[in-house]
């Protein structure tokens, strides 16, 4: 837990523009509620702008971190640290602030949506301040062979002399962390979903792209990331590889599809708040359906 939580504070860009956001957002005597603490920088940032409380959340126990740190720092009497489910905790009182650093490789994949819209209903005063306030999830159509073979193909071929190609459909239904160089995309990323964090309820989302290929190439699925607006002027990305703590997203098909310069190749993205994802449509007239509901076999083991 320590050095995962290392990992995201190393990360400059990622801590840099949430420090600047809130210090935007946060006014003294402010309330503060912080979604998915983790190591608490994000709480400890809103005391450094003036809160005089801060709700510090988080369902593991990296709360105990934020904790430990705060008495530490000599936070602790204006940090009031809960470990637990968001949704199943209530507050005394209001905020006026919501932070929360729950972005996934997708932006969406890690429930932002839906942590911010409870929260919003019940922790925030009206016209409370949110960051961050928007999230856009780009696709792309890619060319990434080893990353292809190492999650999908990998199944292809009989291993230690068992025939196992039956979980290739599991796995190419399945949404894999990958470090996607721009000169992987066939076309250039468009943005297909957009949130609003301050009005979404975030529960159904699709959006769709259509991409003209710029090389022949094989297509092996979509690249995925997002930008987040976290104030006005500040955003942050995870477009480029290793620029950032998240990697990006593969969206792989079930069969790579021969692609010549000119092909035409359509997705439409589907999503119930992050949890479950659907990408289908067609490339140089193949159809392909993925859906993260196919990424496990059916439960049929006893218990």
């Amino acid at each position: 837990m320590i050095d995962y939580h290392r990992e995201l504070l190393a990360d400059e860009t990622r801590t840099n523009a949430f420090r600047e956001a809130i210090a935007r957002a946060v006014r003294p005597g402010d309330v503060v509620v912080d979604v998915g603490c983790g190591s608490g920088i994000l709480s400890f940032f809103a005391c450094a702008a003036g809160a005089s409380r801060v709700y510090a959340i988080d369902q593991t126990h990296a709360a105990d971190v934020t904790a430990f740190l705060a008495r530490h720092l000599g936070m602790s009497d204006r940090i009031r640290v809960l470990h637990g489910e968001a949704n199943a905790i209530e507050l005394p009182e209001r905020a006026d602030v919501l932070v929360s650093e729950t972005l996934g490789v997708s932006g969406l994949d890690e429930g932002i949506t839906s942590v911010v819209a409870d929260a919003r209903a019940r922790f925030l005063k009206p016209g409370a301040r949110i960051v961050p306030q928007r999230v856009g999830v780009f696709l792309g159509p890619v060319e990434l062979e080893y990353e292809y073979d190492r999650h999908v193909g990998f199944f292809d071929e009989p291993r230690y002399g068992f025939d196992l190609r039956p979980l290739k459909l599991f796995a190419s239904s399945s949404i894999h962390f990958a470090h996607i160089r721009s000169s992987a995309y066939l076309d250039a990323p468009q943005e297909v979903l957009s949130v609003d964090l301050r009005s979404s309820e975030g529960k159904d989302l699709s959006g769709s792209a259509r991409f003209t290929a710029n090389r022949p190439a094989m297509l092996h699925g979509f690249g995925a990331f997002f930008t987040a607006t976290l104030a006005e002027g500040i955003e942050l990305t995870n477009r480029e590889a290793r620029a950032t703590s998240w990697s990006q997203a593969l969206l792989p098909l079930e069969t790579p599809v021969q692609i010549r310069r000119g092909d035409a190749i359509a997705v439409q993205l589907q999503t119930e708040g992050g949890r479950s994802w659907r990408w289908r449509g067609e490339a140089n007239g193949d159809p392909f359906d993925q859906t993260t509901w196919l990424s496990l076999p059916p439960c049929e083991a006893e218990s």
